[in-house]
């Protein structure tokens, strides 16, 4: 029999833990027909430097389910490096990803599996019927999705679930990469291999509010973007070619101006605008080129993806 693994980051919303464990063992103890999942499944929760008690809470839930087992990093790492980081330690031959909050509910995860081995899919996303998310979320990720879409190449459909499976295979060679900036979707699109969706149900959110407000969606979007995408690079390199064409011919125009038609005095308000475009412009020529090399400073100094602070339930006793 298969076995496999589950990954959910946690980032103060262990408090939702308690009830999802109890659904997720129900389906898939309905899932395995059998009475007991400590030997094929385990669950592996990512405390991602909760600043609450998160910690303590998911030790409870240790004692009390066998197939649990808790990573907690040194500090926070952001969701998706907290993901790889189970991706990692995780021992199944299907690799799985969902969130606490439920919103993307377990009882998916047989339609997933049953399509990913009907299709021989190497890895499957759920696609959201219906999302049920506030209107603000909805614009966002269209939007996300689109830009993304275009800059890269990719084509991530939009209402894509975060719960997803990997084959052993395509978990292997995510774990190979070796870049320190992660985006999840974008790092197993440009992987490859057979991938699919396939339908799942959306919740609302029932407990608590998502740690992923505007700023931090932003900021997602910003560096998916700069690590999939050298696309702004040659937009700038075209909006540079453009100003000067557009400053020569302006040259050439009031040359002429000057030559045979009227003597021109110099305006304040033109000298000021002009002044005020160019300055713009360098700003944010200076500043974007300023993302892509402090990425590259990221990936010279080679530090860890990330840190941690110790496990439990691994080999069954506490590792630090």
């Amino acid at each position: 029999m298969p076995s496999y693994s589950f990954i959910v980051p946690i980032y103060n919303d262990a408090f939702m833990a308690e009830e999802f464990c109890k659904e997720f063992e129900f389906v898939m103890k309905s899932f395995l027909h059998n009475d007991t999942i400590n030997d094929n499944v385990e669950l592996i929760f990512v405390n991602d430097g909760s600043n609450d008690n998160s910690a303590t809470v998911l030790m409870g839930i240790c004692n009390k389910y066998r197939f649990v087992k808790v990573i907690n990093l040194s500090r926070n790492f952001g969701q998706h490096i907290a993901v790889s980081c189970g991706y990692k330690y995780s021992k199944g031959d299907y690799v799985g990803m969902l969130n606490v909050d439920m919103q993307d509910p377990p009882d998916q995860i047989p339609i997933l599996i049953e399509s990913m081995n009907n299709n021989k899919y190497d890895i499957i996303y759920g696609l959201r019927e219906i999302r049920q998310s506030p209107f603000l979320e909805k614009l966002t990720s269209l939007l996300f999705n689109y830009l993304l879409n275009k800059l890269t190449g990719y084509q991530t459909p939009y209402n894509v679930a975060t719960i997803r499976i990997m084959n052993k295979k395509f978990t292997e060679v995510y774990n190979s990469l070796t870049e320190k900036s992660r985006y999840l979707p974008g790092l197993q699109g440009w992987i490859g291999f057979n991938q699919g969706h396939v339908l799942t149900k959306h919740r609302k959110r029932q407990k608590g509010q998502s740690s992923y407000n505007f700023k931090k969606r932003f900021i997602m979007a910003l560096e998916a973007i700069i690590s999939f995408s050298d696309i702004p690079l040659k937009l700038i390199a075209m909006t540079g070619i453009l100003i000067a064409l557009i400053g020569f011919l302006l040259m050439i125009y009031l040359i002429i101006i000057k030559l045979f038609f009227v003597e021109m005095r110099p305006g304040y308000t033109s000298t000021f605008s002009v002044i005020v475009f160019f300055g713009g412009v360098q700003i944010l020529v200076i500043g974007l080129s300023a993302l892509y090399i402090g990425r590259i400073l990221k990936e010279v100094q080679n530090r860890p993806l990330f840190v941690v602070k110790d496990t439990y339930n691994f080999n069954n006793e506490k590792q630090n």
